[in-house]
């Protein structure tokens, strides 16, 4: 009775401690294929919906909100960037993808010295008026995504578009931008 007892508890544990072992989720390690520092994806080779090659993607950024020191709807871009490159089905298997940025999430696209330029007293003060997206938007372009600031909000919020980071392009409309992307088959995505 008791080396029954024994062996039932030793094959509870080994069931139990064995459960998750094959499920990438239970204990994750992100991969970051080409963004390093953010989007940290969990490779699911057996999960539906796999990405596919040839997908094209509208990220509209509309919100400020930050994650990892970055605007939130660009650390998302580099998220699914990661996706698809990790799935054999990125930028180099005719992956597009364009994030526009709009509303507050203009002040992504300005430069160091329009940041700075623009931000606040206590900010500078506090020595924090420089892009904090500079690096993310410039990893990002450099794997070739494009990304599109709204010129109708470069000018609401007193922006010019000389003060635009040189990686970013100046659309005349977030709206236009949408409208043409989305006319020649590319999925929308809002972030707000």
């Amino acid at each position: 009775m008791k080396t029954t007892i024994v062996a039932m508890a030793l094959t509870l544990f080994l069931v139990s401690s064995t459960a998750g072992a094959g499920d990438p989720t239970g204990d994750p390690r992100y991969e970051h294929p080409v963004v390093k520092d953010h989007g940290g994806v969990v490779v699911l080779p057996n999960a539906a919906y796999q990405p596919k090659r040839s997908a094209k993607v509208i990220l509209d950024i509309t919100s400020d909100k930050m994650e990892g020191g970055v605007l939130l709807g660009l650390d998302r871009a580099a998220l699914i960037l990661n996706q698809y490159t990790a799935a054999d089905a990125g930028t180099d298997h005719d992956f597009n993808m364009t994030v526009i940025l709009h509303g507050p999430a203009t002040t992504a696209a300005l430069s160091d010295e329009a940041f700075s330029k623009h931000a606040s007293s206590y900010k500078k003060d506090l020595g924090k008026a420089k892009n904090p997206n500079r690096e993310i938007v410039k990893t990002l372009t450099g794997a070739g995504v494009e990304i599109v600031v709204c010129g109708q909000a470069l000018a609401h919020h007193g922006f010019a578009t000389d003060e635009v980071l040189p990686e970013v392009k100046v659309a005349v409309s977030a709206a236009t931008a949408n409208i043409q992307l989305q006319m020649s088959g590319y999925a929308y995505i809002p972030f707000k």
